[in-house]
């Protein structure tokens, strides 16, 4: 039988009362308990000692107060040397970069940051399509865009309400217009 177990359930016993619960003699994994710091003996009975894990959570709230009229040429290039340098390897910092500077950039090089809404994602979507621009090409591009955008709306610099999802592509489907969902459509369902 698990001694540290039964231990566990009983919180507080006797040496007496886990020898008979667990019908044999336990003084050995009691010791080897007690040193382990597992359990320790106060006033004539053994205690189990909870672990409860320390980590401490907090929530962050951001307020709109912070909120920037950055323009998207600046943020795209803020983003690729704040985020994607530190945190994505070289060749992912290459591919954001042209990206950027080939199809997301000559699209909103004149728009503010916090400009960007559902609709402008909706047309730049339509440009894709009238290029003819592969359906992955179009994805990439739109969950780069999206992760830009989100990037800075958890930084409290612009408001959330440009809300787009790109879901993935399968062999099963192809990528299309309405399988783009706005937050509007979701919240007319």
């Amino acid at each position: 039988m698990n001694i540290e177990k039964l231990a566990k359930h009983l919180k507080e016993f006797t040496l007496d009362e886990i020898n008979m619960i667990a019908e044999c003699d336990c003084k050995i994994e009691l010791e080897h308990l007690l040193n382990s710091n597992k359990i320790y003996f106060e006033q004539g009975l053994y205690k189990y000692k909870e672990n409860l894990n320390s980590e401490n959570y907090e929530i962050f709230i951001t307020s709109n107060k912070n909120i920037q009229n950055i323009s998207s040429k600046d943020a795209f290039k803020n983003f690729l040397n704040d985020y994607v340098k530190n945190n994505c390897k070289l060749e992912t910092y290459k591919r954001y970069s042209s990206v950027i500077k080939y199809h997301l950039l000559p699209y909103f090089k004149n728009k503010n940051l916090v400009e960007i809404c559902n609709n402008d994602i909706k047309e730049i979507f339509n440009e894709y399509k009238l290029k003819k621009l592969p359906p992955k090409t179009i994805r990439n591009n739109l969950s780069l865009l999206n992760q830009i955008i989100k990037y800075y709306q958890n930084l409290g610099i612009i408001d959330r309400k440009c809300n787009f999802q790109v879901r993935r592509l399968s062999n099963k489907t192809n990528f299309k217009e309405n399988r783009m969902i706005f937050e509007e459509d979701l919240c007319q369902k």
